[in-house]
Parts: C-alpha cells; structure tokens; sequence
C-alpha cells in the first residue's frame, strides 16, 4: 500500500469517527431538590439539575398541584446566557437567580411514609424498544398503586429499566393540605447505557389523618435519594398481600369468603363420612349376631 492509499484510509477513518462522534449521545442521571411551595398558583417549584445529553446548568420547574403538569420556570438556556462562554464553570451565578424566585416561597416538610401507614405496590406494564427497527430496549413501563391504611388511593405511571430494580420513594407534606402530598421517586428511568436515574415528583391526594412530623437529619441534595427510616424501597416482585387486594376489588372478598365458607364445610363432611361407617360397621356386626 502506497502513501496515497494509506493517507486515503486515514482520512475515511477520520471522517466515519467524526461522524458517529456527532450521532452519538451522553446518558446521565437526572436529581430534583430544594422542594418549595407557591400558594399564589398553587404549585411546587423544585430545581432540576440534568446530566444527560450535553450537559446543562440547574433549572427551576415546577409542579402544578391543580392539574399534575410541570413546565420550566427558569431554563438551561436562561442559565447559559449568566454563565457566559468562560472556561471556569461557575454556576452560582445560576443559583443565585433561582433563588431570588423562590425566596419567599413556603418549604415542604419531608414525612415519614410508613408512620402515616402508606404503601406502594409496582407492577410491571410493558417494555418499549429504542424504535419499530431497532429492537434494543429503551425503557420498562410500570404502573406504582399507592395505599393508605391498605386502600387504594391512586395509580401512578412510572418509568424503569427492568423487573430487578428498586425503586425509593420519599414523602413531602406542602403547606396548608392535610389531604395532599408530593412522592419523590428515585430510580432508574430508563435501560440507556445501563440505566441512570431519573427523578421524578409525583401528586398523591386523598390521604386521611397525615402525620406532618418532619423527618429530622434528612435533606435532599443534588444526588439520588438515600433511603432512610422515611423512604420506601419498592420491588416490582413484591407485590401486595391478597387481604389488601380483597379489601380493594370486593369482587375478590366475595370469593374469598365464598371459598372459606366451601372450605370450612370440609371437616364436617370428613366426619359424618367416618361417623357413617363407624354406624355401618356396628349395626353390620349386630345383624351377624
């Protein structure tokens, strides 16, 4: 091979790793933190710091406690243009603008979920592929049931990489609701690279009787969730105890009382069958005789 050939090949290597450089994406983890609450639009305001893609300096978002739907307050891009285009990457800048939002806004007191005697159950929904020609993996749907005092309080559709992972869910109690409260999940989001964490915050309602008890030595950081003596740590093959299944679909008691009842006539029926042939036996005797 000439100089020609090889300077050829060189260049056509180059310019096929430029090329998948530039189609290729950076997966990372995705952290919520610093929980406050507006009252003026009845929202929670939360910061977002996202690892993923090109990276991105922390965003402002928040959590409407109305309709359950987030949108951004303060954006990546707004963050970029404080930070400027130098090589040291200070983001205070960044952190100082959101703060100035969220000075006066009410913080959320984190709760301990067992004491206020809810549950969570996840199951497994399906899995979705990267595309309809790529068969790869991309995420595991599940669907997380939220128990209060073993009854049913709500359906939430989350997101996961398989049936083997964990996930931590923490509880935060807002301001002036006796009845309502935000879930934090912290688990893998989806089978990208591995799987990273995604963060999420979700609305439950309809709760009775919330202890309000802050979790002391707990405070959520730019980092996944510690599981602590306030957190659930959930596995989709737990599953749920078929009393709590009973008292949530009555459909189920009825058979399962139908099944005692069934059952419970067994013994009887054993008896009389002995009785009868011990009668059979002593009369069958007294008629020889």
């Amino acid at each position: 091979m000439n100089k020609l050939h090889i300077s050829l090949a060189i260049f056509a290597f180059g310019i096929l790793f430029v090329a998948h450089s530039a189609l290729a994406t950076v997966g990372g983890p995705t952290f919520i933190y610093t929980f406050k609450y507006n009252p003026l639009d009845e929202s929670v305001y939360y910061i977002q710091n996202s690892e993923s893609g090109r990276g991105c300096s922390p965003e402002l978002m928040k959590l409407s406690l109305n309709s359950s739907k987030s949108q951004i307050v303060f954006s990546c891009e707004e963050g970029e243009k404080l930070l400027g285009g130098g090589d040291d990457y200070n983001i205070n800048p960044v952190n100082v603008a959101i703060n100035k939002i969220i000075q006066n806004f009410k913080d959320l007191t984190p709760i301990n979920l067992k004491t206020n005697r809810i549950s969570i159950d996840v199951n497994f929904v399906n899995y979705e592929n990267i595309s309809p020609e790529i068969t790869e993996i991309k995420n595991a749907n599940f669907i997380a049931s939220v128990y209060q005092d073993n009854k049913k309080i709500v359906d939430l559709p989350i997101s996961g990489c398989n049936l083997e992972q964990p996930f931590v869910f923490g509880g935060y109690a807002i301001p002036g609701f006796n009845k309502k409260i935000v879930l934090l999940l912290s688990a893998k989001g989806d089978c990208w690279e591995g799987g990273y964490i995604y963060e999420t915050l979700h609305i439950v309602g309809g709760l009775n009787n919330l202890d309000k008890t802050y979790l002391s030595n707990f405070y959520k950081e730019s980092s996944a969730l510690i599981p602590n003596e306030g957190t659930l740590v959930v596995f989709e093959s737990e599953g749920v105890s078929k009393e709590v299944e009973a008292i949530n679909n009555p459909e189920l008691l009825t058979e399962t009382n139908a099944d005692t009842k069934d059952t419970s006539k067994i013994p009887y029926a054993i008896l009389a069958v002995i009785l009868g042939l011990g009668l059979g036996y002593f009369f069958g005797r007294k008629v020889k005789s």
